[in-house]
């Protein structure tokens, strides 16, 4: 060995336990930016060198590689040199993490509250303008329903009241069944979510839905006649023989007289009602169902729900009155049911009693949940009918007390005594035949045959939007019979106080045409389908995106480990090939040497 190899190897021997100067270290970068050296082609630090010949020397420092927000997020998660797979699965998670909020929050909304059903319910609200006031103020024809009426021909009366026959023979006669279109006249909206109205009616006469025509002839008893009877009465001694000469002798009225079907419903030329108008303007002419014809004297006033949805269509005043003056107790004063055509649906949730306001009873009647039923190609309904003591007497229903003190005549069960209500008319209303009533109101009479299924009330109500799907609101017109001295000689073979039935109607439900049951359909079916999917949607999409989640987390959990290990194998590869001389813990030391002295090192081998 030449002696300049001898000391250029004796520098290096030398050179291994020199301190390292300042000036000839650099300190070792994190794990990310020595995997960035070592793919910028730098290994162990930043490169010190220096070239050209005689012996000349020197170094230069590259300054550090500047990080981004998304470098130092994905060093926070040990991930660096990501491929185009890692991204898809970053991106994924992210979107399936957004995904899995709303699921999740759409889950707890469907399951645990009702704010898809009260969505729903704020369609039925009867705000001003708003399309579901809009139909309730003019409804189309194809929602019409149908009024029913029913006859009571009295067929042998002339031999009962000359005394041949014991027993008075009444034949059911209809139905006259009539398309009844109702509008809402006379409308203020008020400031306390409420709604004034009148009803407006009108009616078309379907014969090929009617057992009788209008032009047939039938005996029934004359109503006014009768109604003079009481009026009677009241009257000054000198007027009462005015009455009984002007009736009995220049008009000859008979206690029953015929009339044909449409004059007895809907009104004739009566001579007393003439002569009680006598020297006024008034309508001259009588008939059972004149007044529902046209828009009602009653003013009606009802809740919109736009405060609370419970009181939705509960009527709080009636004719200006918060509540009644018929009766002699505030309990049965009270107005505070619903309207027949309409029902709040939280009031249908827990199949609790419901209360309607019927005006043709003047008081508010109890309806009793029954079933759950399905009509229309499985339409499911409530169905609600009238309790049996709703006309009881107070001895058999102490809460029907009221009912009797406005008179000094308590009937038996059966009747309500509502003369007040029609302007001191004797109008007895009870359930058709007497249903329910006591058999003492028609056992002189034959031809009367109650019957649950004919004769009760009932409704089937939707049970999401509370409106009547089918069902027939059942009553019947009554009047007493008071023999005073007007009709003594006339009635002197019938019973003082004889409850004799004059016609008895039903409200139903009209022949809903196929956009009407398609309405139903959706109504029930449709909403009830949407919120199962939502529900179960969300439960599916909450589980989806969880999986999806743990599944994207652990993929990256194993690539960091991965990259993690291919960085420590890298390190110690590193240290194997620079050796002990050139790593000093996490320095790298570099001396770099003239090119004269590089040439004449000798082999790594001969150190």
């Amino acid at each position: 060995m030449s002696q300049a190899t001898s000391d250029v190897v004796a520098q290096l021997r030398q050179q291994k336990h020199r301190p390292v100067p300042e000036d000839f270290t650099v300190q070792n970068k994190s794990k990310s930016n020595t995997l960035s050296s070592q793919r910028n082609g730098n290994v162990g630090g930043d490169y010190i060198g220096g070239g050209g010949g005689g012996g000349g020397g020197g170094y230069s420092n590259n300054s550090p590689e500047k990080l981004t927000v998304l470098d130092m997020i994905l060093d926070s998660m040990g991930l660096r040199n990501l491929t185009s797979k890692d991204i898809g699965a970053l991106i994924l998670l992210g979107f399936m993490f957004l995904l899995f909020v709303i699921s999740v929050t759409g889950f707890f909304v469907m399951w645990f509250t009702e704010y898809y059903n009260n969505t729903m319910l704020k369609q039925l609200i009867l705000a001003e303008d708003s399309e579901t006031a809009k139909s309730w103020l003019q409804p189309d024809t194809k929602f019409d329903t149908l009024l029913k009426a029913h006859i009571f021909n009295y067929t042998n009366i002339e031999d009962v009241l000359a005394g041949r026959a014991d027993k008075i023979d009444v034949v059911d006669l209809g139905p006259l069944t009539y398309q009844e279109h109702t509008v809402k006249d006379q409308v203020s909206f008020n400031k306390n979510h409420t709604v004034t109205f009148r009803d407006k009616k009108s009616y078309i006469f379907l014969p090929d839905k009617s057992t009788l025509r209008e032009d047939d002839v039938i005996m029934v008893p004359n109503v006014p006649l009768l109604s003079a009877a009481v009026h009677e009465k009241k009257l000054p001694p000198y007027a009462v023989i005015g009455a009984r000469t002007l009736i009995n002798f220049v008009f000859r009225e008979p206690l029953f007289k015929r009339l044909t079907v449409h004059e007895y419903l809907w009104g004739y030329e009566d001579n007393i009602v003439s002569l009680k108008s006598f020297g006024r303007v008034g309508d001259k002419h009588f008939g059972l169902l004149r007044s529902r014809n046209g828009t009602s004297v009653d003013l009606v006033q009802l809740n919109t729900g736009e405060d609370d949805i419970s009181k939705y269509s509960i009527i709080t005043q009636f004719n200006g009155m918060p509540q009644l003056d018929f009766w002699q107790d505030d309990e049965c004063n009270r107005i505070d049911g619903s309207d027949p055509s309409m029902f709040s649906p939280t009031v249908l949730q827990n199949r609790s009693t419901v209360q309607v306001f019927l005006q043709v009873l003047c008081r508010k009647v109890p309806l009793n949940f029954e079933k759950e039923a399905t009509i229309y190609n499985n339409i499911d309904v409530l169905r609600y009918r009238t309790p049996l003591d709703v006309f009881a007497h107070p001895s058999e229903k102490p809460a029907n007390e009221c009912y009797c003190r406005n008179t000094d005549l308590c009937l038996p069960g059966g009747v309500i005594n509502a003369t007040r209500c029609y302007g001191d008319l004797p109008i007895f209303p009870s359930f058709p035949h007497f249903f329910s009533g006591d058999k003492v109101l028609y056992e002189n009479f034959t031809g009367i045959n109650p019957d649950a299924e004919l004769h009760q009330t009932y409704a089937d109500i939707h049970p999401r939007f509370g409106f009547p799907v089918n069902g027939a609101s059942r009553v019947q017109i009554n009047i007493m019979l008071d023999n005073t001295g007007l009709l003594r000689m006339k009635a002197k073979h019938l019973k003082n106080n004889a409850i004799l039935p004059l016609i008895w109607i039903e409200i139903t439900a009209g022949d809903f045409n196929k956009d009407v049951l398609d309405t139903l359909h959706f109504s029930t079916f449709g909403l009830d389908a949407i919120q199962v999917v939502l529900k179960y949607g969300t439960l599916l999409i909450s589980v989806t995106t969880f999986s999806l989640i743990v599944a994207s987390v652990y993929y990256l959990n194993n690539r960091r480990d991965e990259q993690q290990l291919e960085h420590s194998k890298s390190s110690a590869e590193l240290e194997a090939l620079a050796g002990p001389s050139i790593f000093n813990g996490s320095i790298l030391v570099v001396q770099v040497l003239p090119q004269s002295v590089l040439s004449h090192a000798p082999h790594r081998d001969e150190l």
